[in-house]
C-alpha cells in the first residue's frame, strides 16, 4: 500500500530542543559538567525518540488484500484486519484510524465520530518484533447498501507522546461490506410459475426438445415419418422413433421502476417506497432461484457501457441470486435515472424469450407496451404495494378492477 506521511511536532518537543540547547550554551559558559549532562542528555533522548518513531512507522504493513463481506441487516460478519510490524523493535502507541459508510456498523466498539452518512473508528494496537496481528472485528448488517473504508490512516507516537506520524492512505482500500435489501415477502407469486416449450428437462413436460435425441423405440402407428431414426432402423432392421428430451421453459423478467409513483410516494414516503419495492425485488430473486427459474432484472438508472441502464443479465442458481442481490445493494436511488419507456423500448429490441415479466413500480405511463406483450402471450403481473403488504396482479385483472 502507498502512504503520505504527515509528521506532527508538538509543542513539548520543542520546547525540550531549545532547553538543551540552552542548558549546553549555559554549561559551557558556568563550567557546569552537570548542567552539560543534563543537556546531552534531553538532545540524546529526543533524537531516540524521532529515530524509534521514524523506524516505527517504515515498519508497519497493512496487509490490503481484496475481501467482500455479504450479509443482511442485523447480520453480522468478522472483517480480517492484517498488521504486521517488520521490524526488530516492539512498536507502542499506534491506533489505526478509519471511516466506514453507515449502513455497517463495528458492534461494541463505539465510533469516535459520527456524522450523516459515515462513523469514524480508532483502534489502539500494540507490536512485539516481528509480529503480525489479525484483528477479529465484528462488522454488524445496519441497512442495504455498501460501505467502503473511505479513509484509513495508521497514527504512530513516540515513546513520550512528544511527536506524532501520521500514514495517510492514497490508494482504494479492498475491503468493502455489502449488506443485501430485505427480503419482503410478495403474495401471490406462487400462482404465476409457468411451464412452456424451452430447455430445462422434465419427465412431466408436454413439450420436447428436437436437438436432443436420448434413445429410440420401436415406431408404432401416428409416429411422424420425420421422427424416424433411420440409421438406428437399418441398425436393427426395424423401424425405429426416436426419443427426445423432454423439456419445459420458464423464466422471469423483473422490471423494477425506481420512478416513484407520486401517490403512493405522498401516501408511504419517497425513500420508504423505494427500499420497499428493492426489498419485493430481492424476494423475487430468491423465490426464482429457489424454484429453479431463469431470470434477468432491469433497472431504470443510468449507466456507463453498451447498455445504458442498470441490468442482470439472464441466469439462475446460486450464483445468480448473488449477483442480483448485489446490483440491488449497489443501487444508488441518487443516481440518474432515465424514463421507463427508453428501457421498454431497449428491451424489446433483444427480443426477449421471457414466459413472465414482473413490473415492479409505476405502470401508468407504459401501459400499453405491456398490453401488447399480454397480447403475444407474455404474462405479465405487477407489484401492488398495500400498507403492510404487496401482491402479485395480472396485467388483464387489473385493468378490469381498475
Amino acid at each position: 500500500m502507498i502512504w503520505r506521511k504527515s509528521i506532527l511536532k508538538g509543542k513539548t518537543q520543542g520546547y525540550l530542543s531549545a532547553v538543551s540547547v540552552l542548558l549546553l550554551f549555559v554549561s559551557i559558559y558556568l563550567g557546569s559538567v552537570s548542567l552539560f549532562s543534563v543537556g546531552v542528555l534531553i538532545g540524546i533522548s529526543l533524537l531516540l525518540s524521532s529515530k524509534y518513531l521514524n523506524i516505527s512507522s517504515e515498519s508497519i504493513h497493512y496487509h490490503n488484500e481484496k475481501r467482500t463481506y455479504r450479509m443482511f441487516a442485523e447480520d453480522e460478519e468478522k472483517w480480517q484486519l492484517k498488521v504486521t510490524n517488520k521490524s526488530r523493535f516492539p512498536v507502542i502507541h499506534t491506533n489505526v484510524h478509519f471511516q466506514m459508510n453507515s449502513v455497517v456498523t463495528i458492534d461494541k466498539i463505539k465510533p469516535t465520530a459520527e456524522w450523516k452518512g459515515f462513523n469514524e473508528y480508532t483502534l489502539p494496537l500494540v507490536f512485539q518484533p516481528n509480529e503480525t496481528k489479525t484483528l477479529q472485528i465484528p462488522v454488524k448488517g445496519q441497512k442495504r447498501g455498501v460501505a467502503k473504508l473511505s479513509k484509513f490512516e495508521l497514527q504512530f507516537s513516540d515513546v513520550f507522546n512528544f511527536e506524532q506520524v501520521k500514514l495517510l492512505n492514497d490508494r482504494l482500500v479492498k475491503t468493502e461490506f455489502i449488506v443485501y435489501p430485505s427480503l419482503l415477502p410478495v403474495e401471490g407469486v406462487d400462482q404465476i410459475v409457468r411451464f412452456n416449450q424451452g430447455e430445462r428437462p422434465s419427465q412431466a413436460s408436454l413439450y420436447e426438445d428436437q436437438s436432443l435425441i436420448v434413445g429410440t423405440r420401436d415406431y408404432e402407428p401416428g409416429d411422424s415419418f420425420q421422427r424416424i431414426h433411420w440409421k438406428a432402423s437399418a441398425r436393427k432392421d426395424t423401424f425405429q422413433t426416436k426419443i427426445f428430451e423432454k423439456t419445459i421453459n420458464q423464466n422471469w423478467t423483473i422490471l423494477l421502476n425506481v420512478q416513484p409513483n407520486r401517490q403512493l410516494a405522498a401516501k408511504y414516503g419517497e425513500i420508504e417506497l423505494s427500499e420497499r419495492q428493492i426489498s419485493y425485488a430481492a424476494y423475487l430473486c430468491q423465490f426464482a432461484t429457489q424454484h429453479n427459474i431463469p431470470f434477468d432484472m432491469y433497472v431504470n438508472i443510468k449507466t456507463k457501457g453498451r447498455i445504458p441502464y442498470l441490468h442482470l443479465e439472464k441466469g439462475e442458481g446460486k450464483q445468480q441470486l448473488i449477483k442480483g442481490l448485489e446490483l440491488l445493494s449497489r443501487l444508488n436511488l441518487n443516481s440518474v435515472k432515465i424514463p421507463m419507456h427508453r428501457l421498454l423500448s431497449l428491451y424489446e429490441s433483444w427480443k426477449s424469450n421471457a414466459t413472465t415479466v414482473i413490473i415492479i413500480g409505476d405502470t401508468s405511463t407504459d401501459e400499453e407496451v405491456y398490453e401488447r406483450w399480454r397480447k403475444k402471450g407474455t404474462d405479465v403481473y405487477t407489484l401492488n404495494i398495500g400498507e403492510a403488504h404487496a401482491s402479485l396482479a395480472g396485467l388483464e385483472r387489473r385493468r378490469e378492477t381498475s
